[in-house]
């Protein structure tokens, strides 16, 4: 099985705080991400590392220091305004969290996504951006186009 192109992840912001102590770095004002067809939008996010395991360990200097490549993203913290876009679907939130390497958006704090002229809200929402699904918990509501007489 051919491995899947790896995706670029550009964050542009006001401004930028970066602690490699903690192994975060916070961006606040006009937040963007950008990762392919995964757009985030927010007041503010936090980014959290993780060290990248060494492809070949024998390639570790050996004092041990690592590279400012040496970190891969784990998750990302969205604040405030939060909206999502991925191909033609949209949600907005409070507060999500990106989980990287599953692929997956948790959004609480009045959720509501839209997608082929339906609307579902709930108290939590997980998106499953690689398999195009979403998973309400709590109590659902969902309008679907022409259903609903105003």
């Amino acid at each position: 099985m051919a491995e899947e192109p790896k995706v670029s992840t550009v964050i542009t912001s006001n401004t930028m705080t970066a602690s490699s102590e903690k192994n975060l770095a916070i961006f606040q004002g006009s937040v963007k991400m950008v990762q392919g067809e995964l757009v985030v939008h927010s007041d503010v996010m936090i980014v959290y590392f993780k060290e990248k395991a060494p492809l070949n360990p024998s390639s570790a200097t050996a004092s041990g220091a690592k590279s400012e490549s040496g970190n891969e993203i784990s998750y990302i913290e969205a604040k405030g305004k939060v909206r999502i876009e991925k191909g033609e679907s949209r949600a907005t939130s409070q507060h999500a969290l990106y989980y990287k390497a599953e692929e997956k958006v948790i959004l609480t704090g009045s959720p509501v996504a839209w997608q082929s002229g339906t609307r579902i809200s709930g108290p939590k929402m997980t998106m499953f951006l690689k398999e195009n699904r979403s998973m309400v918990e709590g109590g659902t509501r969902v309008i679907i186009d022409g259903s609903e007489q105003n």
